[in-house]
């Protein structure tokens, strides 16, 4: 009878952790619980159907604060479906005054089809605080399933002389990272940090503000995929910017600045002369194309809605003009239209839906290596801000 009872306690506890509850652990013991907890979902048979582990990559994030660790915690349980993982959150706490450590497992199960299997992945948060936080990767580093791509999700602005960012990093085969987090006063010099990652080691690289660009770049090449407006693609000559947000104490511009980095990188086009206008918070540089001068200006617009770019406008030498804009009473369309100099030329209104942090994340883990044009961009892009100061 007792035994009947403690299996049942066992049963009612690994349901819990399994409909998304949360069990504190002791940091040496994670691996051993988390062993028992698949053990008993394997075996039980009260629902009809065992629960199966499912477990492609390790996805390590990073989290200052608790709110933030809630708001990764939610991501990663809407991208689990796609990305079973082992999922690792730390939670730090650099400026507490005493160290600390503390451990729990929970886990992410997707509702099974008719018929179909429970399928769940695992993810162990680790709350470090003081001195602790420096050390925390020594209790990562052994966590990692063995040969399964390593990813590091900083949710923060990465600090490249950390001793805890410099360890994972050391350990990890996939960076993902978001520039529109940065503080704008400090972006050029964490764009050109990461910048030197990629050519000083193998790790690959993914910046989820890159990623909120495809759609922007998809319209762009639609353009030129054919005639009449592939022959204006060569005698492009100015390009304008508009952003919509405005973050710190300077306009976070650089949506567009990597949209103009792909440009160029695509292209061709190199750094002819560049300059920051402080009074008007823009920024504007002239580029080298094989046909001539390239005018490029990026401007803020806070009487805009939303976030990120607003409009862009290509202008041919001859008068044609390539614009896309987001309509201004409904962000998630946007208005694309060309006007030709012959006369021809057309305007239609397109979705453009704001990608959501987990479809961004979830892209990004489908990467297996280099992003190269993501990564000629950031080059471009890092020059572009060096030459602007």
């Amino acid at each position: 009878m007792a035994e009947a009872v403690d299996r049942m306690e066992v049963l009612d506890e690994y349901r819990a952790i399994l409909s998304g509850e949360t069990r504190r652990v002791d940091v040496p013991a994670v691996e051993s619980e988390l062993t028992q907890l698949w053990k008993a979902a394997a075996e039980d048979t009260l629902e009809g159907q065992p629960v199966v582990r499912a477990c492609v990559l390790n996805l390590v994030g990073y989290a200052q604060g608790d709110d933030v660790a809630q708001h990764i915690n939610e991501v990663i349980s809407q991208v689990s479906a796609r990305h079973p993982s082992r999922s690792i959150i730390i939670v730090a706490d650099p400026r507490a005054k005493s160290a600390g450590l503390r451990a729990s497992i929970s886990a992410h199960c997707q509702i099974p089809l008719a018929g179909g299997r429970q399928v769940c992945s695992e993810q162990i948060t680790l709350h470090a605080s003081g001195a602790a936080v420096d050390e925390v990767h020594g209790t990562v580093l052994p966590l990692l399933v063995p040969g399964l791509p390593v990813f590091l999700w900083w949710h923060d602005e990465p600090p490249p002389d950390n001793h805890l960012f410099q360890e994972l990093l050391d350990s990890c085969d996939h960076l993902v990272i978001d520039s529109a987090d940065f503080a704008p006063e400090r972006t050029a010099a964490l764009l050109t940090d990461l910048q030197r990652i990629t050519q000083e080691s193998d790790i690959a690289l993914s910046d989820l503000n890159w990623s909120r660009l495809t759609h922007w770049r998809e319209l762009v090449a639609q353009f030129f995929d054919a005639s009449p407006g592939r022959q204006y693609l060569d005698r492009l000559d100015a390009v304008n910017v508009e952003i919509a947000s405005i973050h710190g104490k300077q306009p976070d511009l650089t949506e567009g600045l990597l949209l103009i980095g792909w440009l160029a990188s695509r292209l061709g086009w190199v750094l002819e002369e560049g300059a920051l206008r402080p009074r008007l918070d823009a920024m504007s540089f002239k580029l080298k194309s094989g046909a001539g001068s390239v005018t490029v200006k990026l401007t803020p617009d806070p009487h805009h809605p939303g976030e990120g770019l607003h409009s862009l406008s290509l202008r041919a030498a001859d008068g044609a003009v390539f614009a896309i804009s987001r309509k201004a009473d409904d962000e998630t369309c946007g208005v694309v239209s060309a006007e030709l100099p012959e006369g021809s030329g057309y305007s239609r209104v397109v979705q453009m839906d704001l990608p959501s942090e987990a479809t961004l994340l979830s892209d990004e883990l489908d990467s297996s290596g280099h992003d190269a044009a993501f990564e000629e961009t950031l080059a471009q892009a890092v020059r572009f801000m060096d030459g602007g100061q």
